[in-house]
């Protein structure tokens, strides 16, 4: 079953079960409602009969007693449901029914007369010979006793007809609502499916090394970030592809270079030991011998050199501690830099305290040269503001610029490894160290580097170094 259909069918019976739902609360709402309202209205009934059932006390100079008897009941419950909709009946403190005011069913088996005698006002609903009936008694209290009570029965049946018409009403809404609701997720589905169906597409073009298909989708929800996803995915897909042709290419070179430049030395050597088979005489053997070892010799700097140039992710970097002079290296730093400096229009002020510290003169150099150019290239700057001040134990540098800034999440990333930060290209101009290879030198040495920056208000990047040595130690750049 397709996508599309399995989303109209889930549709259908949410929408169902939904209508369904309200039909059973609105039911019960309703019937629940009417019964309460005609409780409330046969309550406000027996108030008024109880004060007209003692005015007649009192104007035919009766007791209260032969109100509740054979001879008065039937009148009174005959005069009080004269001007009602329902039955009204008398009965005595004994629960007989001693007044009714039509000749219907008295329903006199019941547990609300029981009630009514016990001092509760009694509401029941049961079945009488034409359908459905309201009862509610309530008892007649005289000078703290109870003497009788009244009882009304309210015939239900124009209820039942009320709902019935409510619940055809409902039922005709709800199956128009319905249609309304399939059409609108019908067409929906459709426009739903319809990235996904260029999506399909794409992702076959991308199974056989296409990854010019963009998906463009202007809705703002789940399948407009499925296309971004993807769009980033074929970006991502065509960035690893390309720097495998690159690293490709670069091996290739490499043992390119390696073919050539051995093959000179590896000739030399081989000449040698030929001649060596033929040779009586020892000088002429040990002449042969200074030459295969000078050639060998040089045969193994040039496989150290290729393999330094052509190493980029397995190199290892060992740190020499020495007790320098820092401000001197910050000095040499910033005069070499000078004519990057000039070209960029970056004017700088350095402030410098004398400070020795245990540190790797090459490395931190490096260190240096690589916040500086990140402030040359990405910050935007007109000036840099360079301090070298001693703390105790340790020499700060601060080299602050007044560029544009970044956000504090951005400043976070800048110290994560590759793996977990969007790909940087390698390019033949750049050997890939970045702040994350600063971090880790300046950690070798028992420092520590940081960034504090605001978006408009420029960076300040701080080096912290020991002045007291530590163990040296060895960094594998993976």
């Amino acid at each position: 079953m397709r996508l599309r259909n399995k989303l109209f069918i889930q549709h259908t019976i949410t929408i169902i079960m939904l209508l369904a739902a309200m039909y059973v609360v609105v039911n019960y709402t309703l019937s629940k409602s009417m019964i309460e309202r005609d409780t409330q209205t046969l309550s406000q009934y027996y108030s008024l009969h109880r004060i007209e059932a003692l005015k007649i006390v009192n104007d035919k100079k009766i007791s209260i007693e032969q109100l509740f008897s054979g001879t008065y009941a039937p009148l009174i419950a005959s005069h009080l449901a004269s001007n009602s909709n329902f039955q009204v009946q008398l009965f005595d403190s004994e629960g007989t029914i001693i007044g009714d005011s039509s000749n219907k069913e008295d329903l006199i088996k019941r547990s609300d007369i029981e009630a009514a005698l016990d001092g509760q006002t009694a509401t029941v609903i049961t079945e009488g010979e034409g359908g459905k009936v309201l009862i509610y008694a309530s008892p007649f209290s005289y000078e703290g006793k109870i003497v009788g009570g009244f009882r009304y029965l309210l015939d239900l049946n124009q209820h039942e007809q009320t709902l019935a018409e409510m619940r055809s009403w409902f039922i005709g809404v709800a199956l128009g609502c319905l249609l309304i609701a399939l059409l609108a997720s019908y067409s929906f589905s459709f426009f739903l499916m319809k990235p996904l169906h260029a999506l399909q597409q794409a992702l076959k073009l991308v199974a056989i090394g296409d990854f010019s298909r963009k998906i463009v989708v202007r809705s703002q929800d789940e399948v407009r970030e499925l296309a971004d996803d993807f769009n980033q995915m074929s970006e991502a897909l065509q960035e690893h592809i390309e720097l495998l042709h690159y690293e490709q290419g670069k091996q290739k070179k490499f043992y390119d270079n390696v073919t050539h430049e051995l093959k000179t030395p590896l000739t030399s050597i081989i000449g040698f030991s030929d001649l060596i088979d033929k040779m009586e005489r020892i000088d002429d053997i040990r002449t042969c011998n200074v030459y295969i070892r000078k050639e060998s010799t040089r045969l193994l700097q040039m496989v150290e050199e290729l393999l330094q140039a052509s190493l980029k992710g397995d190199e290892a970097w060992r740190v020499q501690l020495e007790r320098t002079d820092l401000s001197a290296i910050l000095t040499d730093s910033m005069r070499i830099l000078e004519p990057t400096l000039h070209k960029s229009s970056i004017t700088t002020t350095l402030h410098v305290d004398p400070c020795e510290v245990y540190a790797d003169p090459k490395r931190t150099q490096q260190v240096l040269f690589n916040v500086i150019d990140n402030a040359i290239k990405h910050s935007e700057c007109t000036h840099l503001h360079i301090r070298l001040e001693q703390h105790d134990y340790q020499c700060a540098v601060r080299i602050t610029d007044n560029g544009k800034g970044i956000n504090e999440q951005e400043a976070i990333a800048l110290f994560l490894p590759p793996e977990q930060k969007q790909h940087r290209p390698i390019s033949p101009h750049s050997h890939g160290l970045g702040l994350l290879l600063c971090k880790q030198f300046m950690e070798l040495q028992g420092g520590t580097i940081s960034v504090q920056s605001h978006q408009g208000r420029g960076t300040e990047v701080k080096l912290i170094f020991q002045t007291e040595p530590i163990p040296p130690q060895i960094l594998l750049q993976n």
